[in-house]
């Protein structure tokens, strides 16, 4: 029986003896790791490191990891409080040569990255014998609150950030072939949260999101803004040719049903639908600047030429405001026009649908909050000549609202109402044509000279081509026809105006019969 004691003593003892010994192996083998096996432009620091070869766990503590390019500048850092490996399992790796891990967490990661300094990293020359040949499963990747900065100027200023990012990934697995495609690895699934984005959209205006979720293929912003940075007036003196000053607050906008990913090298994002809460869009043109006379797209032409598959299946836009405010020479103050309680439906907003599907254009809106406007417009991406329908109505519509921006913008001053306008025009990137008809009456207009006074001889004569609402048909309509080039200059809005403007001039100057 002693002997037996002994024995089973001296088997403990040698157990515990190569516990400690494996778990001493286990720690150098991944300290000797860091420091000979990164490649030489990545540096790795940690104040503390912990181990244990029973539970699969490797953690380090205050971990500082750098890499550098080919010229030795500094051009990512990472500062994480803690990095941590756990439930690494040596079953998997030796019987399925799999690294299998149930878990790795950062916590309180700091990601700096210096864009300008991107070169071509130094890299080694690799054959096939030493590259990378391993399976890879992890359950689950965490991120706890971290924050990301990308910098610009050499490091000077701050093009892009985030704070307060919660993140995880579930059942993520690559191997060798993964991990030489788009996306080098499957996920189950993943959440995010993050909160104070902010980037550089351009020379002329930031992009601010306060909060950011995405959850079960669900992504929800909130507190979008986008800002510009500079005052109106000082804009203007930066600029060589016609550009809007403009500011957008959104409080809140769902994607629901996301779905984003690679398909035959091709990007793609899909979404089945998406609310867009109580927009708020201002928007001030300075007329004094140059005209840019560049070649505007229409709307069909740019989803056309999107680098990248793009399917929304419908879009709405609930209780929005949008004004327009425009500057022109030897005017004090600019001309306002807004509509407010703009409800819209977008559907089918894509590049990836066949020929003969469309995109629909809804909207409903309250024009100066008190005349109610409706407008649909239809066009089919796949034609090339980007034809369009485009079909609308106003009511009620007194003059007198408008006459603000009427006095400021054409130095007219009109009087009276319009019951009713309905127009109906198609066309493509030249050209278009359609009808409109008009029931008004004694809808008259004043021409102002530069002292804000009634031209008396300017106005009578004006007065003498528009039509007092008389000669109407059997409901009390005037008709007009809509005859329009369109000025490939300006934006699909401005060939919108167009055409209803030449419907307008036409039902008040012209016979009013319908043709």
């Amino acid at each position: 029986m002693r002997r037996l004691k002994i024995i089973i003593g001296i088997l403990i003892g040698c157990i515990i003896i190569g516990f400690f010994f494996l778990q001493n192996r286990f720690k150098n083998e991944i300290v000797n790791g860091i420091e000979t096996k990164l490649p030489p432009n990545i540096k790795l620091d940690y104040a503390k490191i912990n181990t244990s070869i029973l539970a699969g766990n490797i953690q380090l503590y205050r971990v500082s990891i750098q890499l550098f390019n080919s010229n030795k500048d500094l051009i990512s850092q990472i500062k994480m409080d803690k990095f941590m490996v756990s439930g690494l399992s040596f079953w998997h790796f030796l019987m399925y040569d799999t690294i299998a891990l149930d878990a790795i967490v950062l916590e309180n990661p700091n990601l700096q990255h210096y864009r300008n300094l991107l070169k071509q990293l130094q890299q080694k020359n690799v054959t096939d014998n030493n590259q990378f040949d391993k399976n890879i499963v992890v359950d689950k990747i965490s991120i706890i609150n971290g924050s990301f900065k990308l910098y610009q100027n050499n490091g000077s200023m701050v093009s892009t950030s985030l704070d307060g990012i919660h993140f995880t990934l579930n059942k993520c697995k690559t191997n060798p072939v993964q991990l030489k495609e788009k996306i080098p690895f499957h996920y189950d699934g993943f959440k995010i949260k993050a909160k104070e984005f902010f980037t550089n959209l351009s020379n002329f205006e930031t992009l601010e999101i306060q909060d950011l979720n995405i959850e079960d293929n669900q992504l929800s912003l909130k507190n979008l803004c986008i800002n510009p940075k500079f005052t109106r007036e000082v804009l203007s003196t930066k600029l060589n040719v016609e550009r809007d000053y403009f500011e957008l607050h959104i409080p809140e906008i769902a994607i629901y049903k996301l779905d984003f990913g690679f398909n035959n090298n091709t990007f793609f994002v899909a979404a089945d639908s998406s609310n867009i809460s109580k927009p708020n869009l201002v928007v001030y043109r300075d007329k004094r600047v140059a005209d840019d006379l560049r070649i505007k797209r229409m709307y069909s032409k740019m989803l056309r030429a999107l680098d990248f598959d793009f399917a929304f299946s419908k879009i709405n836009i609930n209780d929005a405001y949008m004004s327009y405010a425009e500057r022109i020479e030897d005017t004090d103050k600019a001309g306002k026009i807004f509509f407010d309680s703009i409800n819209a439906c977008l559907s089918q907003l894509s590049n990836t649908y066949k020929k003969g599907g469309k995109t629909v254009l809804l909207v409903d809106s309250k024009f100066m909050g008190q005349t109610p406007m409706h407008l649909d417009v239809r066009f089919d991406i796949n034609n090339k000549q980007d034809t369009f329908l485009a079909s609308g109505a106003l009511k009620n519509f007194n003059a007198e609202i408008a006459n603000a921006f009427f006095k400021s913008n054409l130095n007219v001053k009109a009087d009276g109402e319009i019951e009713q306008i309905y127009f109906t025009f198609s066309g493509n990137n030249l050209e278009s044509q359609g009808d409109l008809k008009m029931k008004y009456d004694n809808f008259k207009f004043e021409i102002i000279n530069d002292k804000n006074q009634v031209n008396k001889l300017f106005t009578t004569i004006g007065n003498l081509f528009v039509n007092d609402g008389s000669k109407t048909d059997g409901e009390g309509y005037r008709h007009g026809k809509i005859e329009v080039g369109r000025q490939t200059t300006k934006s699909f809005f401005n060939y919108l105006w167009i055409n209803v403007e030449s419907g307008l001039i036409s039902t008040l100057t012209g016979n009013g019969k319908k043709a």
